[in-house]
């Protein structure tokens, strides 16, 4: 081999190890260089949400025969920590939705969408199709929408939990002067599966 040749290779060589070293470098700047660490950089804010809840946006919740896939959500803040999302799913020309609760709470809501007779104030009682639900929280709330369908609100209102005899179960969120409700039933732990590998896509 020339000499010519071997310093061409002892060059590239050298290249290549001064690339990885500063690549070492500016990953350990970084925060560490492992796949696990980049993965976790990776992830966006909103991924954080679906680790407290029993499913995410993107999947497919059974509850008996009915099917929902979530395609869309509210999620509700009080000071920064997560209270409730109300996951919205699209059943033709009707927008079904599904609330969900940070564990260590798995009971979930199953809801169609209700017309409610209500002030901007959710009242202290509802009649909505027949059930009488009493209001069992009342919470000022940040609002952010994420995923497709979900209703126009603003980024605060009024986050309104109601029950009722039995399971039944309401959802009322008031929003710069408009109001969205759900009204269903309530399931335990065990009553539903989750399907689906959960995200958005």
């Amino acid at each position: 081999m020339s000499l010519t040749l071997i310093a061409a290779a002892a060059a590239a060589v050298a290249a290549t190890v001064g690339y990885m070293a500063a690549r070492r470098e500016r990953e350990a700047q970084a925060g560490g260089g492992g796949e696990d660490e980049r993965a976790a950089r990776a992830r966006s804010p909103e991924d954080a949400i679906w680790d407290e809840l029993p499913f995410a946006l993107g999947d497919v919740v059974l509850a008996g025969t009915e099917e929902r896939w979530l395609s869309g959500a509210i999620v509700a803040r009080e000071r920064g920590e997560l209270v409730a999302v109300v996951f919205l799913a699209p059943e033709g020309a009707t927008q079904r939705a599904v609330a969900a609760f940070p564990a260590p709470r798995r009971e979930i809501l199953w809801l169609a969408p209700a017309t409610v007779d209500s002030p901007d104030e959710p009242p202290a009682t509802l009649e909505i199709a027949g059930m009488t639900l009493r209001r069992r929280a009342r919470l000022p709330a940040a609002l952010a929408r994420l995923g497709r369908g979900a209703p126009a609100v603003g980024n605060a209102g009024i986050f309104a939990l109601y029950e009722g005899g039995g399971n039944d179960a309401a959802v009322v969120l008031a929003s710069e002067g408009r109001i969205h409700a759900w009204a269903g039933r309530r399931i335990e732990d065990g009553g539903y599966e989750r399907l689906g590998g959960g995200g958005e896509g």
